[in-house]
């Protein structure tokens, strides 16, 4: 599966708010233990079952909740299987919904200690930042410690604080084993590498983000890329093109590893942020 990216989704708040049929996508399969469950095709939700319980990536905003919550009981799981959300970084469009599910499953929610401060300090650049969405207060259970895996089951998650597109922005990466031919799967996802938060038009609004963020993204290039990555999951889906092939993953056919995916995508966003410069 070669690196491919596709343009944003216009106007996405809006239409999940009032016309989410435009946006609508069943779960899908991505590897061995882990599928798309976010119902949604503009944010990216992650389920893995460890086979003892489930780890949720990220729960998008309050508008898409039914659809992430459909989505994870059509692949025939209950919302009380979830034990762990992990939240990506602060922004709304990927933490708006996680004080409602945590609540709905009893999950322990987990994010960055840099993002708790940004998100508790600057809420009008994280939490609220559209009027047509109304995502809730929430309180982290857990910080990241990157030295001290996330393990639940048979997966370990390794946390990697990548920051940048904000200031606690956390990566993602764990191995899993294909039962059909015994291989062991490297997965990983950036936490977030939006450039509209790295640019200085931003930076000289922002009461909490500087362009020290957008210099650590950069000089970071070099050691992400020479991370080994077999299967690269995108947080927002247009940024790696995953939804194109939805539906048609085996264990038997693997569609979706390719270990130069990470790389291209990481510098493809370094590139994108250096033109903003």
């Amino acid at each position: 599966m070669p690196f491919r990216c596709t343009k944003p989704t216009p106007d996405p708040v809006a239409t999940l708010a009032y016309r989410p049929w435009e946006l609508a996508i069943e779960p899908f399969q991505l590897s061995p233990q882990t599928w798309y469950v976010s119902g949604q095709t503009w944010v990216g939700a992650y389920l893995i079952d460890t086979g003892d319980g489930c780890i949720l990536i990220d729960t998008a905003i309050p508008e898409s909740l039914a659809m992430l919550v459909e989505s994870i009981m059509k692949l025939g799981y209950r919302l009380t299987d979830i034990r762990k959300i992990l939240l990506s970084h602060a922004h709304f469009d990927h933490c708006g919904a996680a004080e409602q599910l945590r609540r709905m499953c009893g999950a322990e929610l987990w994010m960055s200690r840099e993002d708790w401060e940004f998100y508790r300090n600057v809420p009008e650049e994280t939490l609220v930042l559209d009027k047509d969405s109304h995502p809730q207060d929430f309180a982290a259970d857990h910080f990241y410690q990157d030295d001290r895996p996330i393990e639940l089951g048979n997966i370990r998650i390794r946390t990697m604080l990548t920051p940048g597109h904000t200031i606690g922005c956390t990566s993602f990466f764990w191995e899993e084993k294909n039962p059909a031919d015994g291989k062991t799967y490297t997965l990983g996802m950036h936490g977030g590498v939006g450039a509209n938060t790295m640019n200085d038009r931003y930076y000289s609004t922002s009461k909490w983000l500087t362009p020290a963020l957008r210099d650590r993204f950069l000089a970071d290039e070099e050691k992400l890329t020479a991370l080994h990555v077999d299967i690269a999951l995108p947080s927002h889906p247009n940024q790696i093109e995953i939804v194109d092939r939805a539906g048609t993953y085996t264990n038997e056919n693997n569609i979706y590893c390719d270990e130069t995916v990470w790389a291209d995508f990481i510098r493809e966003r370094v590139r994108q942020v250096r033109a903003l410069m």
